[in-house]
C-alpha cells in the first residue's frame, strides 16, 4: 500500500500547485478560491474508489461526488459512495488542509460530526439506505508546512465558563488536533474508519509523507473496506 500512497501524494502536490498557479494568474489567489478548485483531491477520490472495486464491488456501484438523502438537511454530497444491489455499503468524506488551518480546522471537525449524525439519523428514521446500516469513513490530507508548528494559542481563562479543558488539547498544533479528532472518531464510533496523511515537499522537491495515526492509515482503511464489502456481498447474496 505504501508504494501506492507516494505517487498519489505526488499527484496531489502537482495538481494543487497547478491550481494555485492558475488561480494566481486569474487574480484569484485567495484560499477560498483554492478550496473550491478541488482537482487536487480527484486522485485521492479515485484511490479510495478503487479500494471498494478491488474489494469486489462492480465499478458502476462505486461513484465519486455523489448525493444521498439527508435528514437535518435535504441531501449530502459524499466524495465516494459505494452501493451493492441498491443497498448502501459505505460513504467516504475526503478533506484536505493545504493552507490557513486556523480559519478552517474547527469547522471541518464540526462538519464531520454533523455529516455522520445526519447519515445515521436518515437510516434510523427512514431506512433509506437499505438493510446494511451506515458505514462511513473520514479522511484528511494535511500540508505539514501550512502551519508554523507552534501550538494553538490557548483560550484565555477569563473566557472559559467551564474550566475542564481536555489535557489532550494542550500544546496542540492544528495537525495534531485533526489527528486527535480522527482517532476519537474511530474509537467513539462516530466513523467506522479513517485515514490521515501529513505531507510535505522536501528541499530537493521530493514529496514526503507520514501517517500519524496507527488506526487510520491507508492500510487500515483498505482492511476495513475489504471487510465491509465482503460482509455486504454475503448479506445480500440472495437479494
Amino acid at each position: 500500500m505504501a508504494r501506492d500512497v507516494q505517487p498519489l501524494l505526488e499527484n496531489w502536490w502537482k495538481a494543487k500547485n497547478a491550481a494555485v498557479a492558475k488561480l494566481a494568474a486569474d487574480g484569484k489567489s485567495d484560499t477560498g478560491a483554492q478550496a473550491r478548485n478541488a482537482r487536487h483531491m480527484q486522485s485521492i477520490s479515485a484511490f479510495v474508489q478503487q479500494m471498494f472495486i478491488d474489494a469486489g464491488l462492480p465499478e458502476h456501484e462505486v461513484t465519486i461526488d455523489s448525493v444521498v438523502p439527508g435528514y437535518f438537511r435535504r441531501s449530502k454530497n459524499w466524495d465516494v459512495v459505494a452501493m451493492h444491489k441498491g443497498h448502501l455499503v459505505g460513504v467516504v468524506e475526503l478533506k484536505s488542509q493545504a493552507s490557513s488551518p486556523g480559519n478552517n480546522a474547527n469547522n471541518r471537525i464540526e462538519e464531520a460530526i454533523g455529516s455522520s449524525v445526519d447519515a445515521k439519523t436518515v437510516q434510523e428514521m427512514t431506512k433509506a439506505f437499505g438493510t446494511l446500516g451506515v458505514w462511513s469513513a473520514w479522511c484528511m490530507t494535511v500540508n505539514r508546512d501550512c502551519e508554523s508548528g507552534v501550538p494553538i494559542k490557548p483560550v484565555p481563562p477569563r473566557q472559559l465558563r467551564v474550566q475542564a479543558i481536555d489535557p489532550a488539547f494542550q500544546d496542540m498544533t492544528y495537525a495534531k488536533q485533526y489527528a486527535t479528532a480522527i482517532e476519537r472518531f474511530i474509537s467513539q464510533k462516530v466513523y467506522d474508519a479513517g485515514w490521515m496523511v501529513v505531507t510535505w515537499v522536501n528541499a530537493d522537491q521530493t514529496v514526503g509523507y507520514d501517517e500519524p495515526i496507527s488506526t487510520a492509515t491507508a492500510e487500515t482503511l483498505w482492511t476495513q473496506i475489504e471487510a465491509r464489502v465482503r460482509f455486504a456481498k454475503q448479506a445480500l447474496r440472495n437479494a
